[in-house]
């Protein structure tokens, strides 16, 4: 009896823990599980208002204000966002590396997201997944027609805005007008240069960069603003955090608002062909691009490097998040993969808020995606920008609580794109975003393992100079022992002297 009593403990108290780490993951993501009920909801209740109550324009208008608050609210933070974001970032990195394995690394990570960024806009606009099914060059017949360097004029004017204030919500725009001459029966071309609404994102995101750029240069002196930015920057994630609060309430109306319009199935296929999309751009940019990234600059084989992180990646695909899974990654790259740890300690903590790989494909795809939903035409100037926004904020993303169709709407509306329909992204999103995990995760360690392959001179250069200030702080901690002995010798001899002096003295 006692045996059978003392067996029932061990499994109830695992019974209890269990319980309780599902209780803990929950609490964890509660976000996402709200959101998810949100759009079960609001589709739910869409399709039953939709089919038993005729709605006029007021009410449909009724049902769209909650999410409208919602769009508002994401507009109001965007600029702060990744102003505060990327200040933060740049003026505060850290500067006790060797320079060389700083700017390897820098090189690695904006190198492999450009690639990314670049993947997702190739797949997305040659498959064209928000476009409906069966749809011929009907929607694409108003497509303005494309001047290169105009386009290039556009992008270069807006890295230098001349009011940083304007910036926030106006951006230059030169457009082409061809006026049809009667008398000479030709065509004439004329530019025209305005501000149009929409905020600079370009610009701003050049000017902070520059400024937390300065701002590191000058050391000691601008550790004020460095800390000044850190605050404004917990500040906005903290107001970021009470947005994402009415996530789930504005998502269940939104949902609604997109059901009772009149939109057929069609979406359903969409949303399959947009995740194809990813998920092919994913296994190209795992299993392609950063492989031969590290075949052809480290001349080592790739897949030894995966196979050593293979635990993380898995943890990685299970808990979706890269942060929780930094502890094993560590591990498996000191350890399996013997990465030094000069790099691995200053690599990884830094690529896991800024190396989004994943993060930023799946952005950028879906940017575009919903533009195609929108029948919008995009000019290279527009995907350029989309290209810039989706990267900036896969870095920001580290910082949100919540990534993936929430982070895609800061890209929409700082691009100027209509976000609503973004909504419905939550559907799929859950499930793509441990797909952007794990390529995230193993863009941080294929870079680790590249940059410590490169860097063996500067590591061994490194490890010299440890040695050498060891056995300086030794040689010092040897002299002043010597130098201690010696002095107690004599100042004993000086206390034998004034004792005789004084006996010397009574006598």
């Amino acid at each position: 009896m006692e045996e059978s009593q003392e067996d029932y403990v061990p499994d109830f108290r695992n019974v209890c823990n269990s319980w309780k780490k599902c209780w803990n993951y929950a609490v964890q993501n509660i976000l996402l599980f709200l959101s998810l009920i949100a759009v079960a909801l609001g589709i739910a209740i869409g399709m039953t208002v939709k089919t038993y109550v005729d709605l006029s324009d007021h009410d449909k208008l009724y049902i769209d204000f909650p999410g409208e608050i919602l769009m508002r609210a994401f507009k109001f933070i965007t600029v702060p966002l990744i102003v505060t974001g990327l200040l933060k970032g740049v003026s505060s990195l850290s500067a006790d590396t060797s320079c060389k394995i700083a700017v390897r690394a820098a090189v690695y990570y904006t190198s492999t997201t450009i690639m990314a960024v670049t993947i997702g806009l190739i797949l997305v606009l040659l498959f064209k997944p928000g476009v409906a099914h069966g749809a011929g060059t009907g929607e694409t017949e108003d497509e303005e027609k494309l001047y290169p360097i105009v386009t290039l004029l556009n992008v270069v004017i807006n890295m230098f805005p001349p009011n940083l204030m304007q910036a926030c919500f106006q951006h230059y725009k030169i457009d082409v007008l061809e006026i049809l001459t009667v008398e000479t029966n030709a065509t004439e071309v004329q530019l025209k240069s305005h501000y149009v609404e929409g905020a600079n994102t370009l610009g701003l995101i050049v000017c902070s960069f520059t400024f937390g750029l300065v701002v590191k240069r000058m050391g000691e002196r601008g550790k004020i603003l460095v800390d000044v930015f850190t605050i404004l920057n917990e500040v906005t994630n903290f107001v970021v955090k009470l947005i994402l609060c009415y996530v789930p309430f504005g998502l269940l109306f939104m949902i609604m608002s997109y059901t009772v319009e009149d939109h057929d199935w069609d979406i359903i296929y969409r949303l399959g062909k947009f995740m194809a999309v990813v998920v092919c751009g994913l296994v190209i940019h795992g299993a392609i691009v950063l492989p031969a990234v590290y075949l052809l600059w480290g001349r080592r084989n790739p897949w030894s490097v995966i196979k050593g992180v293979s635990p993380a990646l898995l943890t990685a695909a299970l808990i979706s998040s890269s942060s929780a899974t930094l502890p094993l990654t560590l591990r498996c790259c000191e350890e399996r993969n013997k990465i030094n740890r000069r790099i691995s300690r200053f690599m990884l903590p830094f690529g896991t808020n800024v190396n989004k790989d994943g993060t930023a494909l799946y952005e950028v795809i879906a940017a575009v995606f919903i533009a195609q939903l929108n029948h919008i035409n995009l000019d290279l100037s527009q995907l350029i920008t989309i290209g810039v926004t989706a990267a900036i904020c896969s870095i920001g993303a580290a910082g949100i609580p919540a990534t993936g169709a929430v982070t895609t709407l800061f890209v929409l509306t700082a691009v100027g794109l209509p976000a609503r329909e973004a909504s419905i992204l939550v559907v799929v999103e859950w499930l793509l975003d441990r797909g952007n995990t794990v390529i995230s995760v193993l863009g941080d360690c294929i870079g680790m393992a590249l940059v410590n392959q490169l860097s063996k001179a500067e590591l061994a250069e490194m490890e010299e100079q440890d040695q050498t200030r060891r056995r300086t702080v030794d040689d010092s901690d040897a002299e002043e022992h010597v130098q201690d002995e010696e002095v107690q010798p004599s100042t004993s001899c000086s206390f034998q002297t004034v004792e005789s002096y004084h006996s010397a003295t009574d006598m």
